[in-house]
């Protein structure tokens, strides 16, 4: 961890401060994991300001420090990290006159608000995949997603056993985390390396993906490896589903602006098996944590509004982000 790291880590609560190192270390993977793991230091924080009967003052700079952090970090990777802190934010600065018990009690009714709403939204994008996919037979997952995790599980409702194919991404072991929500829905479950994907999509019915983040335009950002999925299932027209609520919209290049990708140093992961003979130094193992698939590859979006053709997303993403800025 760098300096600005381990003092953002030190402003919060000992008990938090274990969250903290598992999204810095990318110990727990998803965006929404995420976002719901910020909330709980927020209000770890507004509680322990309370209990210690800190100055108002004082436990709104923890909280936005803690936050503008991750819009720096996490958010750059994912504008839904950044959408969901803003929310969970955005009276904090009214509080500062208020006694520190009525301030700490708002903060975390701000935070639970979002939360709730998050959580429908999730649940109604489920809700569209599960009966989209009830048809079909073999769907094939890429990477990691609790959204899509949630998706897994819900296939039960439709009373019958999937074969679901899991590729390991490599680049953050996002496969590894559905196998066990696959097991407990009762699916039946091909694991795959990445490089085996051609092979195995071909005999797929349909593929599903989380967001980090999509543009209005329809391009979906993913863990890197999603943009083969997306070319193969060009390839072989098969239809891709983008599993994502709103809130993971980045309307940034609408106004010329655009995503900086992030870049992770994957070394210690990659060499892990490595015998200690082969020098390690001096190999370049750097690699882009997401990428963007085109929105030619994929089919539709799954959102709480409804199953949207990527080529009809610009429209209602433009009316959903002036809803979200108070402009309608």
């Amino acid at each position: 961890m760098n300096l600005m790291t381990n003092e953002v880590r030190e402003i919060l609560p000992d008990n938090m401060r274990e969250a903290f190192d598992s999204i810095v270390e990318q110990k727990v993977l998803g965006a929404s994991n995420h976002i719901a793991m910020v909330g709980d230091m927020i209000e770890a924080i507004a509680l322990r300001g309370k209990e210690e009967k800190r100055p108002v003052s004082q436990v709104i700079h923890e909280i936005l420090t803690v936050a503008e952090f991750f819009i720096a970090t996490r958010g750059e990777a994912s504008q839904a990290v950044s959408n969901a802190i803003l929310l969970m934010i955005h009276n904090v600065r009214e509080y500062a006159g208020m006694d520190v018990e009525s301030a700490a009690e708002h903060m975390i009714e701000d935070k639970n608000s979002y939360a709730a709403t998050a959580a429908d939204a999730v649940r109604q994008c489920v809700a569209y995949g599960v009966k989209l996919a009830e048809p079909m037979q073999k769907i094939f997952v890429y990477d990691y997603s609790s959204t899509v995790e949630k998706f897994l599980c819900g296939l039960k409702e439709n009373g019958k056993q999937y074969e679901i194919y899991i590729a390991e991404s490599r680049v953050i072991d996002g496969g590894r985390p559905f196998v066990r929500a696959c097991q407990e829905a009762g699916h039946r479950i091909k694991f795959i390396p990445e490089a085996a994907m051609m092979y195995y999509l071909r005999d797929c019915d349909g593929v599903f993906m989380g967001a980090e983040t999509f543009y209005p335009d329809g391009t979906g950002f993913n863990t890197t490896g999603s943009d083969i999925v997306g070319l193969i299932c060009g390839y072989y027209k098969i239809p891709l589903y983008f599993l994502t609520p709103f809130i993971k919209l980045d309307i940034r290049p609408v106004t010329g602006g655009r995503k900086c990708l992030v870049y992770n140093d994957l070394k210690d992961k990659l060499t892990a098996g490595w015998d200690d003979d082969i020098d390690k130094e001096g190999i370049d193992f750097v690699t882009p944590e997401l990428v963007g698939v085109e929105p030619g590859a994929i089919r539709a979006f799954i959102t709480e509004i409804g199953v949207i053709p990527s080529e009809q997303m610009y429209g209602i993403s433009m009316e959903y982000s002036k809803n979200l800025r108070g402009e309608l």
